[in-house]
């Protein structure tokens, strides 16, 4: 389905999303972690009439700004946000999210067309800047972006000189049907209060199965130290791989230098246009052959997304398609990770 490939895209807007923040200057991030949806900060799941059938978090600056990202209908779209609990985004940010012209821009460069923009007002939740639209994303039609500030926390912070600036950045991209409403989740967002309460309340909404999770990519699965993942060499090195991106780019021996976890990883190359791009890879099921899902953004506006496979030879071959519904094709041999070898030599007599 085209629109499962916006979920691979929109994470641009978790890095949208963090400039401006009034933080100290350690921008230190930790790593995505998924949880559990009723252990959301803010209130998506309630209020999104899209079922969100995934949550991750991280933070930065050990803890002081708190980033989500909830995932809509199995991949039909995203909502990433950004609060600072006790602090704000600076003056400088709530005027770029004010400008619709900035609005635009900003969404044009990632081939995002935006259609009719729509000032997003305040609410009950207090002060709020920035736009929704009506949008095209590539060749994907009747689709649905936001991105805005809002005021999250009631009351003063902790620092005199609070005059009330926003303390959350949201940003949304959906496509498909039926069509989100994204009216509802802008006026009705707002922090949790109660976290039991409300997992409660999660616990018991409706949610589908979505196909690509059949097993569970958390690292602590009994099938993962036997799983063919886990016999790939992790950490930082380079390679070479065969890639076909459309009918305009095709390499048999591209470089590529490569970061590889336990969950999964990332590949950065030159692409398409001679564009720097980076591809994220995460697993999804560990059985043999191990399976995920990858998405590739590039910094000239080119994007695709697709499923991977990894089989007992440690051979990662991928498929999927680009901004333009073209095919994109990729091939890697991965060495075995050196624990492997070092248990082989030690059973040799």
């Amino acid at each position: 389905m085209k629109t499962n490939k916006l979920l691979g895209f929109a994470v641009m807007g978790t890095t949208l999303l963090l400039a401006g923040c009034q933080t100290t200057r350690d921008y230190s991030f930790s790593e995505w972690q998924e949880q559990p949806v009723g252990k959301s900060r803010f209130n998506i799941p309630t209020i999104s009439n899209i079922p969100v059938t995934k949550l991750e978090q991280n933070d930065r600056n050990n803890g002081q700004v708190q980033n989500e990202k909830w995932e809509l209908g199995c991949g039909k779209g995203i909502v990433t946000s950004a609060y600072t609990f006790d602090v704000w985004f600076t003056q400088q940010t709530e005027q770029k999210l004010k400008d619709e012209e900035q609005f635009r821009q900003e969404f044009a460069k990632n081939n995002i067309e935006i259609l009719k923009a729509f000032p997003v007002t305040s609410n009950d939740n207090g002060r709020a800047v920035g736009y929704y639209a009506d949008a095209n994303i590539g060749s994907i039609s009747d689709c649905k972006v936001a991105k805005f500030g809002f005021r999250a926390t009631r009351g003063q912070k902790i620092y005199d000189n609070d005059h009330g600036g926003i303390d959350a950045v949201v940003s949304v991209f959906y496509c498909g049907e039926p069509e989100l409403n994204i009216n509802k989740l802008i006026q009705g967002i707002s922090l949790v209060n109660d976290r039991d309460a409300y997992a409660a309340t999660v616990a018991a909404l409706t949610t589908p199965q979505c196909p690509a999770r059949k097993t569970s990519a958390s690292t602590s699965s009994p099938s993962f130290e036997d799983s063919d993942w886990a016999t790939a060499r992790k950490g930082k090195y380079d390679r070479t791989f065969a890639i076909t991106w459309g009918s305009g780019f095709s390499d048999g021996y591209l470089e590529t230098k490569i970061d590889l976890k336990d969950y999964g990883g990332t590949m950065e190359f030159v692409g398409p246009n001679s564009a720097n791009c980076k591809m994220q890879l995460s697993v999804r099921k560990y059985d043999s052959p191990a399976e995920g899902t990858w998405f590739a953004n590039c910094d000239k506006g080119d994007f695709a997304s697709g499923t991977f496979t990894l089989d007992r030879q440690r051979n990662l071959t991928g498929e999927g398609t680009d901004q333009d519904d073209k095919a994109v094709d990729f091939t890697l041999w991965l060495p075995e990770t050196e624990a492997c070898g070092a248990k082989k030599q030690k059973a040799r007599p």
